[in-house]
């Protein structure tokens, strides 16, 4: 089961847009805020005001609600991208250069034995072992130039898939703040202003929620 990461899901994910510094959780008229420490300690130095922490959890909500019913498109997309840049980034890593000239020197080899073969200037055994033995490098070298190209060296493209499948498997929609979605789904949140929250999700994702005003 997924631990939550401290006593309060908004702990050290929430960050202040303006200085940096994290939101900390304080109680009025019982009334909860989360404030930044800088403006909580001097106000002069930090103009960032406290937001309601029923206000967050609005926002989290409509989040939410667009991720699970709009969200797939983008998601999906992300990936398919993502997947590119890495293939063409691949493509011209000195590996896949190295693996793709040893193919074609290893399939050229093999033509000069045919033809060797053909016109009679060899001995058909030696013929069979070394062609069977070009086979078999071959055979490595495309192998070992598929399992590069198929290693997953960004983890973007393995935590999109995780938060397709979290959305997946999630409810239409959330009634209440759900803390244990909100830490599989959200890395941080930025506070923009006192209307405007950035949500960073785990994928590196980042979307903006307009808060209501209360």
């Amino acid at each position: 089961p997924h631990t939550p990461r401290t006593k309060y899901a908004f702990t050290l994910a929430i960050q202040c847009g303006d200085c940096g510094t994290y939101f900390k959780r304080k109680v009025s008229r019982g009334t909860t805020y989360w404030v930044c420490r800088k403006h909580h300690t001097n106000s002069s130095d930090c103009k960032m005001p406290p937001i309601e922490q029923a206000n967050i959890e609005k926002a989290f909500l409509r989040l939410y609600y667009n991720l699970k019913h709009h969200g797939t498109p983008i998601l999906a997309g992300m990936i398919t991208s993502l997947q590119a840049i890495r293939n063409r980034q691949l493509l011209w890593s000195p590996d896949i250069i190295e693996l793709n000239n040893q193919i074609s020197q290893l399939t050229s080899q093999n033509q000069m034995l045919a033809t060797l073969k053909q016109q009679g200037l060899i001995d058909p055994d030696i013929f069979i072992s070394q062609s069977n033995e070009l086979t078999q490098q071959l055979r490595a070298a495309k192998q070992k130039k598929e399992r590069l190209l198929a290693t997953d060296g960004d983890n973007t493209i393995h935590r999109t898939r995780d938060l397709m499948e979290i959305l997946d498997e999630g409810p239409d929609s959330l009634d209440s703040f759900d803390a244990e979605l909100f830490g599989e789904l959200v890395d941080r949140i930025m506070v923009e202003n006192n209307e405007r929250l950035r949500f960073c999700l785990k994928n590196g994702l980042e979307l903006t929620e307009t808060m209501e005003r209360t």
